[in-house]
């Protein structure tokens, strides 16, 4: 990787044309200080990118300032990197066009993004404490909020009061949630009603001394029909669990009695939601990924679409 920058470097420092030519770069490795000295370089050279990955394994802080020195992106609509919030906090503010950010690194329970500007901003991916200081005077759309550490078990519920004052219209969320919060669905539409889709990730564990089997929210299917329908626009929906959604694994008609428990009132279907995604037993060898859309026809409605094997990285199917 070091030989492939310098070689890179050698070529851009001598055309212009290569220099700002260069649109998407995407570094992920692990370098020693020639590498890092040549990374630097190259990043003060390529001032038109437009998309940025950054991805360092085990470097220090010292070493982050030194590589985000003197650096500026103008132009920079994509980012996503692990880079320590101490140091993007001074990086940040120079890169105002940013419209998808990724961070990776965990922050603890005060985030010290709370200054940068971001007025383009509309997709965030993010640990819970840095949420509210992304959105808060942006207009974010998208929202991951991903499990990065030890979280206070305050900061989900203030990062959703955050939500309710911020000058975001969320249209897509990621939560990851705990599986004794039986009011996830209800506080989420609180704060995010517009929502056209939602993914939920269940943690696996509980605190200590709480039965694991006693907490779970979508089994009080009246509840989550209710909950459900605070979102008049969702069209799209996933649960990831690690434990199981019915009494026998990839029996189809037990998913579509829960599917038609949790979606249909007096056989009313939800006004908006056309397709749910069921992934549970995940992390297990039994692990089942499903999606489902909805059809209303010949007495049918949920409608099997994709009986998948789970991918080791959770996304929307």
């Amino acid at each position: 990787m070091e030989v492939s920058v310098g070689n890179f470097m050698a070529q851009a420092s001598q055309s212009h044309v290569i220099a700002s030519g260069v649109k998407s770069l995407h570094v992920n490795f692990k370098a020693g200080l020639a590498g890092l000295r040549a990374l630097h370089q190259c990043l003060a050279l390529l001032r038109h990118l437009e998309d940025l990955e950054l991805h360092l394994a085990e470097l220090s802080h010292s070493s982050w300032v030194h590589i985000l020195h003197s650096v500026n992106f103008k132009n920079l609509q994509n980012l996503s990197t692990n880079a320590p919030h101490s140091v993007l906090c001074h990086f940040l503010p120079k890169a105002t066009n940013v419209q998808h950010l990724c961070l990776l690194s965990f922050c603890g329970d005060m985030c010290q993004l709370d200054d940068a500007p971001f007025p383009h901003l509309m997709d965030v991916t993010a640990a819970t404490a840095c949420i509210a200081p992304l959105t808060n005077h942006a207009h974010v759309e998208s929202l991951s909020i991903i499990d990065l550490g030890p979280e206070d078990s305050t900061a989900f519920p203030q990062m959703l009061k955050s939500l309710a004052s911020s000058t975001s219209t969320l249209t897509i969320l990621h939560v990851d949630f705990d599986p004794g919060d039986h009011d996830i669905l209800k506080d989420i539409s609180e704060v995010a009603p517009n929502l056209t889709a939602l993914k939920l990730i269940e943690r696996e564990l509980l605190p200590q001394g709480h039965p694991l089997h006693q907490h779970r929210p979508w089994k009080h299917s009246v509840e989550w029909q209710d909950d459900l329908r605070h979102f008049p626009y969702l069209h799209r929906f996933l649960l990831h669990t690690p434990t199981s959604l019915v009494r026998v694994p990839s029996i189809e008609h037990e998913e579509l009695t829960l599917l038609q428990a949790w979606t249909c009132i007096n056989l009313a279907p939800h006004p908006s939601l056309m397709y749910i995604t069921l992934w549970y037993l995940a992390g297990l060898p039994s692990a089942t990924l499903k999606s489902w859309k909805w059809e209303a026809r010949n007495g049918i409605n949920w409608v099997l679409q994709v009986h998948a094997i789970p991918p080791e990285w959770d996304q929307f199917i």
